[in-house]
């Protein structure tokens, strides 16, 4: 049975990478130091076009390597509506996890939800 986001209880837990389509970022949250939401994406070989956003959260920690209290922005949070009508729940890491590979470094959009339905409209 697949585990459930708490924050959009209907929609099936997938956490897989996603790529982003280049030209597609809206440049609204660039102004604020923050990473740009994409305005597509493809996810197992689909395009996927993100219509609307719902909802924008950041996830912040403390720096480990200063005393100062600082905190550095480590993942950035959309809840999305598709043009599949589906919704969606998708995340950037701002930095890549120590240890991993180049390759999956690059890798840093991610699907942590989606929601059943129309999944097949869009093109």
């Amino acid at each position: 049975m697949p585990e459930h986001d708490p924050d959009n209880a209907s929609g099936e837990f997938v956490s897989e990478p996603i790529t982003p389509v280049v030209g597609t970022f809206t440049t609204e949250l660039m102004t604020r130091g923050l990473a740009a939401l994409p305005g597509a994406f493809t996810w197992r070989d689909r395009r996927y076009e993100i219509v609307e956003c719902l909802e924008h959260s950041k996830q912040s920690s403390p720096e480990g390597y200063t005393t100062d209290g600082e905190r550095y922005l480590r993942r950035q949070r959309f809840r999305v509506r598709l043009d599949t009508g589906q919704e969606a729940v998708i995340y950037v890491e701002r930095q890549s996890r120590p240890g991993v590979s180049r390759k999956t470094a690059k890798k840093r959009w991610f699907l942590f939800t989606i929601t059943s339905g129309k999944a097949s409209g869009g093109g």
